[in-house]
C-alpha cells in the first residue's frame, strides 16, 4: 500500500507508468497485471530512499525493463483479431462476424446472480470471490490480493481461504444437482 503510494504523490511518474501501459497496449492482453507490477516495483524502489526519486533515468529504465518483461510473458496469450474472424462465402462476399447478444440470454443471468447470493450468504468476502469467479477471474492470486486490499490482512490467508471455499461451493453445487 506504502509503494502505490509513493507513486501516485508523483504525478509525472503515474503519468509516464500509464503513457508506457498505452504504448504496450496491442502487445499484452492485460495492461493492468503491468501497470501493478510496475507501480510496486517503483513504489518499492522509492521507498528506500526518498531522494531516489531524483534518479529519472534509472526509474525509467525500471518501467522499461517492466514493459519488457510483460511483453515477453504475453507472448505465451493467445488473442485474436476481428478481421481474422472473417469469412467468406460461396461468391466471394465477405460475411460478417456476428458476436452473440448477452441481452438475449436473461434467465440465465438470473439465475446466476440467485446461485451468487445463495453462495455468498451475505458474507461481502464470499461475494467477493463469487463475483471475480463471475467475470471469469480464476487467479486464486490476483483475488486474494483484492482481498487483501479490500478487507485487510494477509493475501496468503485470503487465498486459502478461497480454495476452501471453492471445495465449499463444489460440494454445495453437486448435492443441487
Amino acid at each position: 500500500m506504502k509503494r502505490s503510494l509513493e507513486v501516485y504523490k508523483n504525478k509525472w511518474l503515474i503519468d509516464r507508468i500509464y503513457f508506457t501501459s498505452d504504448k504496450i497496449r496491442g502487445k499484452v492482453v492485460d495492461q493492468t497485471l503491468f501497470e501493478e507490477r510496475c507501480i510496486n516495483r517503483v513504489g518499492e524502489y522509492l521507498l528506500k530512499d526518498v531522494n531516489n526519486i531524483k534518479n529519472f533515468n534509472y526509474i525509467m529504465r525500471m518501467i522499461n525493463e517492466v514493459a519488457c518483461s510483460v511483453i515477453n510473458r504475453n507472448k505465451n496469450e493467445h488473442a485474436e483479431y476481428f478481421s481474422s474472424l472473417t469469412k467468406y462465402d460461396d461468391g466471394g462476399g465477405e460475411i460478417e462476424f456476428e458476436p452473440d447478444d448477452d441481452l438475449t440470454d436473461v434467465e440465465s443471468e438470473v439465475i446466476e446472480k440467485d446461485m451468487v447470493a445463495l453462495l455468498a450468504q451475505n458474507d461481502h468476502k464470499k461475494l467477493k470471490v463469487l463475483e471475480g469467479w463471475q467475470i471469469g477471474n480464476t487467479n486464486d492470486k490476483q483475488i486474494s490480493r483484492t482481498l487483501a486490499r479490500t478487507f485487510g490482512g494477509k493475501s496468503e490467508s485470503h487465498r486459502k481461504f478461497i480454495q476452501r471455499f471453492r471445495d465449499s461451493c463444489r460440494n454445495k453445487l453437486n448435492t443441487a444437482i
